[in-house]
């Protein structure tokens, strides 16, 4: 699993460390609700593709008593448009921007 973590520096870290034996999660919460332990160990999977997604979290039995479909909004995916600001182009405007600030002097 170590060896899918892109950052070197993370992986060097995870190999050198010393492995222990995982405690179970009920060991740490004993008075926890079966079904929130069984949720949380989901989601602290180490491995990402284990983990569930937000809306497959959200769907798990642990939360089925707060469940009301016509309370949730529902929306539409936001096209990547909206996003366009994040490209290169504004990095270096606001760079620019920066250091004409710094450089600034009233006096």
């Amino acid at each position: 699993m170590v060896y899918q973590i892109r950052n070197e520096m993370a992986r060097r870290y995870l190999g050198n460390i010393r492995k222990k034996p995982p405690v179970p999660v009920a060991q740490k919460f004993p008075h926890a609700d079966p079904l929130a332990l069984r949720l949380l160990k989901r989601m602290l999977a180490f491995d990402p593709k284990d983990r569930p997604s937000a809306e497959e979290a959200l769907a798990d039995p642990y939360f089925r008593s707060l469940s009301n479909v016509d309370r949730e909004p529902s929306t539409h995916p936001i096209s990547k448009l909206e996003f366009e600001f994040e490209q290169g182009k504004l990095a270096k405007d606001v760079r620019e921007l920066i250091y004409r600030e710094v450089q600034f002097s009233p006096f």
